[in-house]
């Protein structure tokens, strides 16, 4: 019995503990690492979604150069616009997702009261960017559709 109430206490302890570090002020050399590691992992996701657009281009060319027709070239045109629109898409995503993390990680070193705020005004931006990414998107897309009726 004696055991199970020791553990209980052990389990709590951890939980309140994680729960109290979550918005700790971190030092500058810890914000700093944390920065430069989220911008790593952005460039990453950057650099991939870029070698998608550069491909969705190249196949956009290829299928409208290897078009036999001005219903097939319409077709192709239109498929590579939406296919073009997916891949920015996806490019401004990966950009906004990376900037937020990093906004996010540069909150950490801030004083645990204005954590919150920092946190959600790079939320926002991130909000806004997808947005403005989706408008984006939904716009090529419309414009293919009409291609292509």
């Amino acid at each position: 019995m004696n055991t199970k109430r020791t553990l209980a206490a052990a389990i709590a302890l951890t939980c309140a503990l994680g729960l109290s570090a979550c918005n700790q002020q971190e030092s500058m050399s810890e914000t700093a690492e944390d920065v430069a590691e989220a911008r790593a992992d952005a460039n990453e996701q950057i650099a991939e979604a870029s070698t998608d657009m550069a491909e969705a281009n190249r196949e956009a060319r290829e299928d409208l150069a290897n078009a036999d027709s001005l219903d097939d070239a319409a077709e192709a045109k239109a498929d590579g616009m939406e296919n073009r629109a997916e891949s920015a898409y996806d490019l401004a995503i990966a950009k906004a997702e990376g900037e937020m993390k990093i906004a996010k990680e540069r909150c950490d070193v801030l004083p645990s009261d204005q954590q919150s705020a920092c946190n959600k005004a790079a939320e926002a931006a991130y909000d806004s960017a997808k947005a403005t990414a989706e408008t984006l998107r939904e716009s090529a897309e419309r414009t293919a559709d009409q291609i292509d009726s």
